[in-house]
């Protein structure tokens, strides 16, 4: 197991939600939870402020960090065809685009790191593989910067066109000929290696 437990805690009348590594074995603890913390309190730091997020209230310890809790559902349980979907998006849209715009990038935008409340509001929740730029990026660090960013346009266009109707592929394309560009051949890359393990899957069962 290498996520971290979600526990809610209701602490002098604030309700908080703690996620938490130390329950974890010990190399996913000391290795992936440290790190997965450590850069998730940076994004919140650095984000302080911009609507669409939890509260940050500090980290606890090494291995956890303690967020405000949110009211809502994940985005993958959205129900088809409701009336507000665009709206929703557009909110999410300003959230990731506000992230950019502080220098954070998420890296890995998924369905399950965003929730809706009834009333159409959109959170993004999980900041655990951000990239924060920081005032003095190095060349790397900018560079990677960008290309989770480019990431993030991307997932984004897919979860929009999924929920909306639209042609996914046109709406990838409209997010930039360059991000696009590495996006299909970064699919084409996966498809065929996963052609290559089946095809590896069906000579081991029948030896």
């Amino acid at each position: 197991m290498t996520k971290a437990d979600l526990v809610r805690y209701r602490i002098d009348g604030i309700d908080l939600a703690v996620k938490d590594y130390r329950p974890r074995p010990f190399l996913v603890r000391n290795l992936l939870g440290r790190l997965a913390i450590r850069r998730e309190a940076a994004a919140y730091r650095a984000a302080a402020g911009l609507a669409g997020l939890a509260r940050y209230h500090g980290r606890p310890d090494a291995f956890s960090i303690a967020l405000g809790w949110l009211p809502g559902a994940p985005l993958s349980e959205l129900p088809a065809g409701r009336a507000d979907v665009e709206e929703v998006f557009g909110r999410l849209e300003a959230i990731v685009a506000g992230l950019h715009e502080r220098g954070i990038a998420i890296g890995d935008l998924h369905h399950r790191d965003v929730l809706v409340s009834e009333d159409g509001a959109a959170h993004v929740v999980d900041l655990a593989t951000s990239v924060v730029l920081g005032d003095s990026p190095g060349i790397l660090r900018r560079t990677l910067f960008e290309r989770l960013r480019d990431q993030d346009r991307i997932a984004l266009a897919r979860m929009r066109a999924r929920h909306t109707g639209r042609d996914e592929e046109a709406a990838i394309a409209a997010v930039g000929p360059r991000a696009a560009a590495r996006y299909f051949r970064w699919r084409r890359l996966r498809r065929a290696w996963d052609a290559l393990r089946g095809r590896r899957r069906e000579r081991g069962a029948g030896a």
